[in-house]
């Protein structure tokens, strides 16, 4: 995962430009709608959060939770040139230690005065938050939360310094502290960050030969030569999250829960894009897993998807071009299953449709690499288990930042 997230800042350091904020003396044109941020943030959390444990006598016992600091990887794009900000948070060291944790973070933020040299400008937003609390030998317990973040932000050129504050309204678990003793659990409810950030512009380059009408005319030369048409290439990183409870486990193991999201895992596609209808069909394989462990029972499901997909870019709003299309996947679906008594695989191969929408930055169509958005949904991915009963893995897959390369621009354009 680390030498993932490594490679990106690499090669997105190499496109870096030294002045970063240029659409404020620029206009609002498509070659200043979007910027690139890659930097680091502190997030520590508080407020009441408390459990309760059985002590030696059988009898429930309330505790009080210590408070935690997480060390976060933020890589998020400022869109409408300045006015909002799309990021993940993906955290890689924690302080302290009371069983929370939570996961990659993605949230928007809104700012009313657009984000401008040497000024503190506001923002409010919410975020998508996979939260974990693991109690002694009890399951990893996942769910997602929506909070409600704000703060203020100061840039200066290149640099991005932001105070920010999160609220999470909804604090409960319903948690097995026993295989049969279901209780509450709060979880700090509040928290404050602190972050850097470098803003990167990858689009600039191109917009003379915009305004100009010189990338329009060369667009229709090399179209009418059919040189715009091609290979692609690209890799991103992607997380799945389960959307169906399984009547299985409900019946075999209730305090282990049910599979929420998977571990983070990179995604690889191969494709060919049709300049002309604006059509882009790709091949993408991921290797996606989930484990949930508890007492003395254990589940770790696994997917190994060959994805076909062909999807429709709908239209072109200064660079954000969304797309939406139908795909068919290939799985192969694998449930390991132990107990006390017990070990058991189940296997399940097949063929499923699903859904693939989401969005390319696309300042002009002769870029040789794009940054690209993309979520899929796979309905009724069910294995029938021993119990008669079905697991179910149906997911959406999110992968929120993916390099899409056209390489044959490469040699064509050079």
């Amino acid at each position: 995962m680390l030498r993932i997230l490594k490679t990106y800042f690499v090669f997105f350091c190499l496109c870096y430009t030294a002045n970063a904020q240029h659409y404020i003396d620029g206009g609002n044109t498509r070659h200043r709608f979007a910027q690139l941020n890659l930097g680091v943030d502190q997030k520590t959390l508080f407020g009441a959060s408390s459990s309760f444990a059985l002590n030696s006598s059988g009898q429930v016992e309330k505790f009080k939770l210590s408070n935690l600091s997480e060390t976060r990887i933020v890589i998020g794009g400022t869109h409408f040139w300045g006015h909002s900000d799309f990021y993940i948070a993906i955290p890689v060291f924690a302080f302290g230690s009371n069983g929370f944790s939570s996961g990659v973070e993605t949230g928007a933020k809104y700012y009313p005065w657009k984000i401008q040299h040497n000024k503190i400008r506001p923002y409010i937003g919410a975020a998508w938050l996979p939260i974990t609390y693991q109690q002694g030998q009890g399951t990893s317990f996942v769910r997602s939360k929506f909070p409600l973040i704000a703060g203020l932000a100061f840039n200066s050129k290149k640099h991005l310094f932001e105070l920010g504050f999160g609220y999470n309204y909804d604090n409960s678990l319903n948690y097995y502290i026993s295989p049969t003793y279901k209780s509450t659990v709060k979880t700090n409810p509040f928290w404050v960050s602190l972050s850097y950030k470098i803003l990167i512009e990858t689009t600039l380059s191109a917009e003379k030969n915009w305004q100009i009408g010189k990338t329009q005319k060369l667009t229709d030369s090399l179209s009418t030569l059919k040189l715009l048409s091609g290979f692609t290439f690209s890799i991103g990183v992607s997380s799945a999250f389960f959307v169906t409870p399984s009547s299985h486990l409900a019946q075999v193991a209730p305090y282990a829960d049910n599979h929420q999201s998977s571990t983070i895992f990179p995604e690889f596609s191969l494709g060919y894009y049709f300049h002309k209808p604006d059509i882009q069909l790709n091949v993408a394989y991921r290797s996606i897993s989930s484990k949930l462990s508890a007492y003395d029972f254990s589940q770790t499901a696994n997917s190994k998807a060959l994805t076909f997909e062909a999807y429709k870019f709908l239209f072109d709003y200064h660079g954000f071009v969304p797309f939406l299309g139908l795909s068919v996947s290939q799985e192969w679906l694998n449930i390991n299953e132990k107990d006390q008594q017990n070990a058991t695989q189940t296997n399940y191969n097949g063929l499923f449709p699903g859904f693939t929408f989401g969005w390319d930055i696309r300042p002009n169509r002769l870029q040789v690499f794009y940054l690209r958005t993309n979520l899929r949904y796979f309905p009724n991915l069910n294995v029938k288990m021993n119990t008669g009963k079905n697991q179910p893995l149906d997911r959406i897959e999110f992968n929120f930042i993916e390099l899409v390369l056209l390489p044959e621009r490469f040699m064509k354009f050079k």
